[in-house]
């Protein structure tokens, strides 16, 4: 699903949480959702004049609009999500509102931080949106904590050529990860998985859904009890053949998982381009 298998966190190359200073001798605590204010991750302007005719499906008229995902810190309550919630600013300070925004299609639990927005905000070539920003009521869903309200948040907006990066990783827990999705799942004997989320929707080159030659290519840094870290590849690849922008990493190892990496070249936005060497620092488990 082109660029509707989009979604977003800060520009191009790679976005996460600070992790808190610690004591000497202690191993550095991994950033956790829960105690990060709320924010804009990214807003990745995927396709401009271009959303393809099957995005009729999502909402009357959508097909020639622009398409672009806009990724949250914190999963959202969908019942708050309205169009007016969002202003997009271009380069000559027009300010533009989406005509319909919605969760689709990463919807599975746990994956609800994504909006994609379509509307027409901006041309790519001399009048580019630059800014998004909330501008009305959007509160996160409780899963995280108290809920929080997203208004005023803003971020600049990663430009049309630019390749998809990854913009969120976070440790899944076991009760989410181990029931039925509409995606593939993990193989049995998995300890422990990684929600890998880019800022877009990819695919290979050729169009076709990520496989083994791209598992083999993602790097997951763990750390082991003496305080030292490793790099591993994950054992299987998850989450794949439902149209959105999350990989879920198979770990065959309980040590935790502190980053993920992927290099440069292998896989393409709706429009086109390619990823650059991305990487990108794990959050805590969510209780979901």
């Amino acid at each position: 699903m082109n660029k509707i298998s989009l979604v977003i966190l800060l520009a191009s190359t790679t976005l996460s949480g600070a992790g808190t200073a610690q004591a000497a001798g202690q191993a550095p605590t991994q950033p956790d959702s829960q105690s990060q204010s709320p924010r804009l991750l990214s807003a990745f302007f995927g396709l401009d004049n271009a959303l393809p005719a099957r995005a009729n499906a999502l909402s009357a008229g959508a097909s020639g609009q622009d398409g672009m995902p806009v990724m949250l810190s914190r999963t959202i309550d969908p019942e708050t999500l309205q169009p007016e919630d969002f202003t997009v600013v271009t380069r000559s300070g027009a300010e533009h509102r989406p005509i319909f925004v919605t969760l689709r299609p990463a919807q599975d639990p746990g994956e609800n931080r994504t909006v994609l927005m379509i509307g027409e905000f901006g041309n790519a070539g001399d009048d580019p949106p630059v800014r998004v920003q909330v501008s009305g009521d959007l509160l996160s869903d409780g899963t995280q904590g108290e809920p929080v309200n997203f208004r005023g948040a803003k971020v600049e907006v990663t430009p049309l050529q630019a390749g998809p990066s990854l913009v969120w990783a976070e440790i899944v827990a076991k009760e989410v990860w181990s029931q039925p999705s509409r995606g593939s799942s993990c193989p049995p004997g998995t300890q422990q998985v990684v929600r890998a989320t880019w800022a877009g929707g990819v695919r290979l080159p050729n169009r076709q859904e990520a496989g083994d030659a791209e598992r083999a290519l993602y790097r997951v840094t763990v750390r082991q009890g003496d305080g030292s870290t490793e790099d591993v590849t994950p054992a299987a690849l998850a989450d794949l053949g439902d149209n959105d922008n999350n990989h879920l990493l198979c770990l065959d190892t309980t040590s935790p998982a502190t980053a993920v990496a992927f290099p440069a070249g292998h896989l393409v936005d709706p429009n086109g381009d390619l990823n650059p060497e991305t990487q990108i620092e794990v959050t805590r488990a969510a209780k979901n």
